[in-house]
């Protein structure tokens, strides 16, 4: 009776103040060619339906904010290619509309579910839109594909907070393909 009681006392309390676990981590999927997923940072929330009208796949923000309000964002975008094609066609792209943009190169952040695998970083500032104050630029390299993480602030007041969980996002990220093994559920 009484592993009754605390099973029921356990339930009502989930109801009341959902459930004690994080939520699951996100999953872009392209059906039949490939599919992945990132690390979801403490204190962040993530979205696909937020997304939409800004074409992009996934959206990454605060707790309690929302690609509209929030200061800063990570958004998460791909395009086809090799590396070195999308690295110098997003920047040029950039550079065009913000032509006093300036571009860093700083240290790769290392993707933890693959072993000695990293992704290029780069910093731009002096954008001519002012929600773009200061941003992280991030390429994982998936042969012809890259992922492109970007962390994007108003303000950068909390950019080293930001930056981490920029970090933290791109650390958990995995990538599979048709080629993977042990898939749940096979291409067709």
């Amino acid at each position: 009776m009484r592993d009754r009681i605390f099973s029921v006392t356990i339930m009502i309390c989930l109801c009341l103040t959902g459930c004690a676990h994080t939520r699951k981590p996100p999953l872009v999927l392209e059906p039949n060619k490939y599919s992945y997923t990132f690390g979801v940072p403490k204190s962040w929330d993530f979205s696909f339906e937020k997304d939409n009208a800004f074409n992009v796949r996934l959206v990454f923000f605060p707790v309690g904010g929302n690609i509209h309000i929030s200061e800063s964002i990570i958004y998460v975008n791909e395009v086809r290619g090799n590396l070195d094609n999308a690295i110098d066609s997003v920047l040029a792209n950039a550079k065009a509309s913000s032509p006093i943009l300036r571009i860093e190169t700083i240290e790769p952040i290392p993707l933890s579910a693959i072993r000695g695998a990293s992704a290029q970083v780069r910093i731009l500032t002096g954008a001519n839109d002012p929600r773009q104050a200061k941003e992280a630029l991030v390429f994982i390299d998936h042969g012809a594909i890259v992922v492109i993480v970007v962390l994007t602030t108003k303000n950068t007041v909390h950019w080293q907070e930001d930056y981490r969980a920029l970090e933290a996002v791109v650390a958990g990220h995995q990538y599979y393909d048709c080629n993977s093994p042990n898939l749940a559920v096979p291409c067709r």
